[in-house]
């Protein structure tokens, strides 16, 4: 029996590849620049390069591997392992990308939906172990989520499950990518993080020194930086961000009843920053008794979710067989 699976994390800087042991480990990985990588043909050449360079490392062909996992951020049809369609990657339009990646290599493969993946990995390995009820969030450009429902990985009923992005929090809000107003995504994401923290700069000192060291640009992690020293402006920002959190979470609450929420992207590196107003609204606008049995926890396995999730896929997959 094979030891090593190998998971790939397509995001949308770099695409990382690693090698996971059967408990969930990542002993080796290697990152790939998703520029280079963009197209269907040339993510299949570096990606099999990569795996072929891992698997040798680890002293195996990759015929041995339990198999490839692979998350992509879009569409994917799990069931054949195509990819209908890729967020901000464009040539991609119902690529067969299981079949292609399972020629090239001569094993198993298998496709999902990139923070599926980091919901699967975190409630396997990570944060949400030992829970039966989990909603990962992922915070960052946009707003990604993962559901397991009652131990499984909830897709519904077109594989496209867990768009919490994009449940409207405020009907007067901001224009979302989607084109409508007041998504979750446009209310907490970084352009959202970046409106709020201009207007705040206007009574912040420490946040303007801040932006004239970054040349210039205004980014999230500088915002952090200022609540963290006790600038007002900018601990005012995170408190609102929470707040708005706090709102769409509460409503997923009220209808999932989770037993944990795990929190996760790179926008979750300021957490001391917004969890406390995040909870608090929490707890005001969710319903007692599913308000009272959920527990809000930042992510466990931080960059290597993806790729320890994708692995568990592949376990999914040839354990269904």
């Amino acid at each position: 029996m094979a030891h090593w699976t190998v998971g790939v994390d397509f995001g949308g800087t770099n695409i990382k590849c690693g090698l996971v042991s059967d408990r969930g480990r990542v002993a080796h990985s290697v990152s790939l620049s998703t520029r280079a990588c963009a197209h269907p043909r040339a993510f299949v050449d570096g990606v099999g390069q990569a795996v072929e360079r891992l698997a040798r490392g680890a002293g195996v062909r990759t015929t041995q591997l339990r198999g490839i996992g692979v998350g992509a951020p879009g569409l994917i049809d799990r069931r054949r392992g195509v990819v209908h369609s890729l967020v901000n990657v464009s040539g991609w339009h119902d690529v067969p990308l299981a079949a292609r990646l399972s020629r090239r290599l001569g094993a198993r493969v298998a496709v999902d939906n990139d923070v599926n993946l980091v919901a699967l990995g975190e409630w396997r390995f990570g944060a949400g172990r030992g829970a039966r009820h989990l909603v990962c969030v992922t915070l960052g450009t946009g707003v990604g989520g993962g559901l397991v429902m009652d131990g499984e990985l909830y897709r519904g009923a077109s594989g496209a499950a867990g768009e919490l992005g994009h449940m409207v929090i405020d009907a007067r809000g901001p224009r979302c990518g989607c084109g409508r107003r007041g998504c979750f995504e446009a209310m907490v994401g970084t352009a959202a993080i970046l409106r709020l923290g201009r207007r705040a700069m206007t009574n912040s000192p420490a946040l303007r020194a801040l932006v004239r060291e970054a040349h210039g640009r205004l980014m999230p992690r500088l915002i952090g930086r200022a609540a963290r020293a006790g600038d007002p402006a900018a601990r005012s920002v995170w408190a609102e961000i929470g707040r708005r959190l706090g709102i769409g979470l509460a409503n997923l609450v009220n209808v999932l009843n989770p037993e944990r929420i795990v929190i996760g992207g790179g926008v979750s590196n300021n957490w001391s920053s917004f969890y406390p107003a995040l909870v608090k609204t929490l707890r005001a606008e969710a319903m007692d008794v599913p308000g009272r049995a959920v527990r809000v926890v930042r992510t466990a396995l931080g960059d290597h979710a993806g790729i320890i999730g994708a692995a568990v896929l592949v376990w999914n997959a040839t354990e269904h067989h």
